[in-house]
């Protein structure tokens, strides 16, 4: 029923004069599923400049500890740059106290990164991995608080 009345209002806004705007696929997708035993990450490899493809081969899934990684929609060289700062700090914190990482820290530590600039690192980030408390998948978004 849904389609029927979309279908008749398409109709209707086209015989005032309103064209339907046309499908574009845009950005980047990224994805992640969650199971009892792991997580699986996935990403496309374009990087994209509005309608443009820029780099064919862009790696999107980004390494922050052994147990966790995390995938990057956005602007790449931000995503880049923020994992790998985030990576740095994993490793620095893991050689202190002798234990990997939990994914809920790396996540928040991420949440604060983002919220710290205020919309000037602009990348969300899709974070997932396996620690000592089970599997875990996030969504760390410049909204995101």
């Amino acid at each position: 029923m849904g389609h029927q009345v979309n279908t008749v209002l398409e109709s209707n806004l086209s015989e005032v004069g309103y064209k339907a705007p046309k499908a574009r696929k845009t950005g980047t997708t990224i994805a992640g599923i969650l199971f009892k035993d792991g997580v699986i990450l996935g990403a496309d490899t374009r990087a994209t400049d509005d309608m443009v493809v820029a780099d064919k081969n862009c790696m999107k899934i980004h390494y922050i500890a052994p147990n966790i990684y995390c995938c990057g929609a956005g602007v790449a060289a931000d995503a880049e740059v923020t994992t790998q700062m985030m990576s740095s700090n994993v490793e620095l914190h893991a050689l202190s106290t002798g234990r990997p990482p939990l994914v809920v820290t790396v996540t928040r530590q991420l949440k604060q990164m983002l919220f710290r600039y205020q919309g000037h690192i602009g990348c969300s980030l899709i974070v997932g991995g396996v620690d000592v408390t089970g599997s875990h998948l996030y969504c760390v978004c410049v909204s995101t608080r």
